[in-house]
């Protein structure tokens, strides 16, 4: 790490120590962010603060892994990842060295739905690194060599992924939960896909996708507001406009009735990983702070239901946990856990016990008021660093949130009741209709699953 960086870690660590909030924070208070379009199309908006000499730019391309052409899927990552590896005038090499020199930093990633560039540096050094921003969004080079080697990369990740019970798992719940819709692969895709993408599917995929009229960009940090905004103007002068309407495809598939279970063979492991899942709901969905309360109370965090009495009471597993994947209009649930193969079925039967008599029985109220104090507690300490809140502000544009979110983030929470958590839990809960996959040996798995539901065994994807 460079000097400068660690002289920005410190910066940031210091502002933390002041302004971190007490174990009862007070409500997020942001000043109304500033909102323009662009002649390009670009939706900008402007945070200010002034707590450190950092300005953070979060761009935020409406594409994702979700739009991967059928047959390319792994094109939106490889996309993202080549971004930073020759832009404009710089190669790979002088990217890196360009922003390590100033302390900053310039990454770019892909998600389900969003394929994510950013940028921070001091504020002394913003028009430096504004220029390598604008590069490697409008003017990425796309070297072959870079190519071929990021795809070799992509597909070692892949390979490698296999020797690792719980990434087979992840990889394998998808398909299995989703079908063989837009969110039901990996961003890093599947080998055989990777292996047969080339240069032109890249830049085919920046070329339609990473538009200005696609994107919002979210700027935090110390500076003003106007100037901003006009300086983006002209930086971002050349870079035109789609004009074409996308949207993202994605929606919610078909639920399928019944308890679906699925073993990958790996015949190896002594431990067998367990995914229970099912579908969920969309990230605007009106239920969402029940259903986060709820949750929290089931499977998230060590004094959780599921922890209490699987890890601790029972000692099943080392960890277990249920959360909601939330996308723009789909969601998943799942209970993530693993056992020793022996325990297997009695992991699963004493997790169903607990979800069952927690959706029947409902919470107490001592249990929603430590879930409720321990949500606005936490939500502001992800809003300290000008990156995070960055990303937040993104997702409100992004997912169509109330644009109150953040400030009346604590208001809402507090007004959930018990009556809206057990609604949560009989609504969203779905243990009638389970997928539950296993990555074990199908020998001894078979046998543990037996009546469970439909056994299929299939091999590592």
């Amino acid at each position: 790490m460079s000097a400068r960086r660690i002289g920005i870690a410190l910066l940031v660590a210091a502002a933390l120590v002041r302004f971190a909030p007490p174990a009862s924070a007070a409500p997020v208070a942001l000043p109304p962010p500033s909102r323009a379009t662009l002649k390009n199309g670009l939706l900008v908006i402007v945070s200010p603060t002034h707590r450190l000499p950092l300005v953070d730019f979060r761009l935020v391309a409406r594409a994702g892994s979700s739009s991967d052409p059928a047959g390319k899927e792994g094109v939106a990552g490889l996309t993202a990842d080549l971004l930073t590896q020759g832009a404009g005038a710089r190669s790979a090499r002088q990217l890196a060295e360009d922003i390590a020199f100033i302390g900053g930093t310039l990454e770019a990633g892909a998600g389900a739905e969003q394929l994510v560039v950013t940028c921070e540096v001091l504020k002394k050094d913003m028009a430096t690194g504004l220029e390598m921003f604008h590069d490697v969004l409008v003017a990425p080079a796309f070297p072959a060599e870079e190519f071929a080697r990021k795809k070799d990369e992509a597909l070692s990740a892949i390979v490698a992924a296999r020797d690792d019970p719980s990434s087979v798992a992840d990889r394998a719940l998808l398909p299995f939960l989703l079908g063989t819709g837009p969110l039901a692969h990996p961003v890093s895709g599947w080998e055989k896909s990777v292996a047969s993408l080339t240069r032109d599917d890249v830049t085919a995929f920046h070329r339609r996708f990473l538009t200005p009229d696609n994107a919002i960009l979210v700027v935090v940090g110390d500076v003003d507001p106007t100037a901003m905004i006009a300086l983006l103007q002209r930086t971002f002068g050349d870079w035109k406009s789609s004009g074409q309407k996308r949207t993202l495809a994605a929606d919610m598939p078909a639920r399928a009735a019944g308890v679906q279970v699925r073993i990958v063979s790996k015949p190896e492991v002594t431990q067998t990983q367990i995914r229970l899942a099912t579908l969920g709901v969309a990230r605007n969905h009106p239920d969402y702070f029940p259903i986060q309360v709820a949750n929290t109370i089931l499977g998230a965090g060590f004094t959780s239901r599921l922890v209490n009495e699987i890890r601790v009471v029972q000692g099943l597993s080392y960890s277990i946990s249920s959360g909601f994947t939330m996308y723009r209009n789909a969601g998943t649930f799942e209970v993530n856990t693993f056992t020793k193969n022996e325990t297997l079925r009695k992991t699963i039967e004493e997790t169903l016990r607990v979800m069952r008599q927690f959706i029947t029985q409902g919470p107490s109220e001592e249990e929603v008021a430590k879930a409720k104090r321990y949500l606005t507690g936490l939500y502001p300490l992800g809003l300290q660093a000008p990156d995070d809140l960055a990303a937040a502000l993104v997702n409100v544009e992004f997912y169509g949130l109330d644009p109150q979110y953040i400030a009346n983030y604590d208001a809402r929470v507090n007004a959930v009741t018990s009556d809206d958590v057990r609604r949560a839990l009989r609504s969203y809960f779905d243990v009638d209709n389970l997928r539950i996959l296993v990555v074990s040996d199908p020998a001894t798995a078979k046998g543990a699953l037996a009546g469970l539901g439909p056994i299929e065994v299939t091999a590592i994807p």
